[in-house]
């Protein structure tokens, strides 16, 4: 799943941040660059991409806590 278009970043790369680096979205950002292009995957109303930033956290969350 596409969380960020401009920088090709997908909801497995955002799961696996938050592995390493825990569920600060600031630390997430700066690690994967995600919303340095347009910026619009940082509005949960995009529609570009299959799930924008603040929806790619929860479920990336959700995911982490049932491993």
């Amino acid at each position: 799943m596409i969380v960020c278009a401009c920088r090709s970043v997908t909801l497995e790369e955002i799961i696996e941040a938050m592995e390493r680096h825990g569920n600060d979205a600031e630390t997430i950002r700066s690690i994967t660059c995600v919303g340095q292009g347009c910026t619009e995957c940082l509005d949960p109303a995009c529609g570009d991409v299959d799930l924008p930033f603040p929806y790619a956290l929860l479920n990336a969350e959700a995911i982490l806590e049932r491993s």
